[in-house]
């Protein structure tokens, strides 16, 4: 039986927007800290790498899934 293709993006929205809403923290907390003398430019950094990676993921598995379920 195949699975149901709306319960497989309803998870993988999810963990996407969870870790694109924790990338944008970091991102703020290290801005914030800019006015604190204590810039982080790790959580910069780091924020910009994890929503890349998710963005660039969540792309590339829709290209695959769509790839393989729908044929085209």
């Amino acid at each position: 039986m195949k699975p149901d293709p709306a319960d497989r993006w309803k998870i993988r929205r999810l963990l996407i927007f969870g870790a694109v809403l924790f990338g944008a923290v970091m991102i703020v907390a290290g801005g914030v800290g800019m006015f604190a003398d204590r810039f982080t430019d790790a959580l910069v950094y780091g924020g910009v790498t994890i929503i890349t990676g998710a963005i660039s993921a969540y792309a590339g598995f829709a290209t695959y899934d769509d790839v393989k379920y729908n044929g085209s």
